[in-house]
């Protein structure tokens, strides 16, 4: 063996001994978390964990703020899985800590559903009820579902599709994220967009956009709107917050806001801004706070009578720039305390 060799192999190696180190600290550091949080949550009477990939979110972060003040009213400590931590767990890794931690209960915003459903009955196997959130897993073992489903969601979009094409709309693009539209999520989706808007005249472009570390492709697809490499839409639709808000300014940065009218998903300071200045004509939302007590109540009534409603529907809303101006008074109302 050259010498060449024997430096690559010992620099291998080191990298090897190095992701070993940081993988056990991440994990010893989780259980020493939770070792302090103990004398936290041992005078509360569940132990519900909450599971997520886009826990950076204002959506999300709204979620869990909901699940937790609706967790208090039960007497039940809701933990955000792996909160804190620079590397974050897989969605598998999360869930078998929740087992692990003997949890009384589990609330999942789910991934891929393939990948996940063995999960899920697995947690299931070891007597711990799941409730998934705004996207289900319906074939596995998991007590109930808080959201809205798919297929109601592209009829949502598709009426406010109506309501914002005129004469000259010929084609809508729609922007799906990869990690939390899979394939069946797609289909019932589009099923619901094309039962609502006929097909003689409006035809729809699908894209998937991938995510990579908060960092997603959506800047190719406008980009090659921009420059002509794609026919140009006249409406884009975005389903999820971080697409909106990539697409918000990629569109004004463009040039294409009087061309081209965008239709997002949720609500954050960015997407609202982008309301008043007539980047986004409007998005459509469902309330984050709600659908996290609504899912602890799921888990609750599941864990007191050992029965829950198999679909609970979380109501959307369209916000367009009237309840933009609703949602800045709201926002600049939460922000007065600290300012005192």
């Amino acid at each position: 063996m050259g010498i060449h060799s024997k430096k690559l192999w010992t620099a291998m190696g080191i990298m090897m001994v190095i992701w070993v180190i940081a993988m056990l600290s991440g994990y010893f550091f989780l259980l020493r978390k939770n070792t302090l949080r103990e004398a936290e949550y041992s005078s509360y009477d569940y132990h519900i964990a909450i599971i997520s990939e886009e826990t950076d979110t204002s959506f999300w972060q709204d979620v869990y703020l909901g699940a937790v003040e609706a967790g208090a009213g039960y007497g039940a400590y809701v933990e955000q899985v792996g909160d804190g931590l620079v590397d974050r767990f897989s969605m598998e890794d999360a869930i078998n800590i929740a087992i692990y931690e003997r949890v009384d209960g589990i609330l999942l915003r789910p991934s891929e559903e393939g990948r996940i459903q063995k999960m899920i009955d697995k947690a299931c196997s070891h007597g711990i009820p799941v409730i998934t959130m705004q996207k289900d897993v319906p074939d596995s073992k998991r007590q109930g579902f808080v959201g809205i489903n798919d297929y109601f969601l592209g009829q949502e979009y598709g009426k406010r599709v109506l309501k914002t094409a005129d004469a000259d709309t010929r084609l809508v693009t729609v922007l799906f994220p990869g990690t939390s539209f899979n394939e069946t999520s797609r289909k019932w989706f589009r099923l619901g967009l094309s039962n609502t808007v006929p097909q003689e005249q409006i035809q729809f472009d699908f894209r998937i956009i991938r995510d990579d570390k908060g960092l997603n492709n959506a800047e190719d697809v406008i980009h090659d709107i921009a420059k002509g490499n794609m026919q140009q839409p006249d409406i884009i639709i975005c389903l999820d917050e971080v697409i909106t808000q990539s697409t918000y300014h990629l569109i004004r940065d463009q040039g294409l806001s009087e061309k081209v009218k965008v239709i997002g998903s949720y609500i954050s300071e960015d997407i609202i801004e982008g309301i008043e200045q007539g980047y986004i004509d409007s998005t459509i939302t469902i309330d984050p706070e709600a659908m996290g007590r609504m899912s602890i109540d799921a888990l609750m009534t599941y864990k007191q009578y050992h029965m829950v409603s198999y679909y609970t529907e979380v109501d959307t809303m369209l916000v367009d720039r009237t309840l933009a101006a609703e949602y800045r008074r709201e926002m600049e109302d939460e922000e007065e305390p600290d300012r005192e």
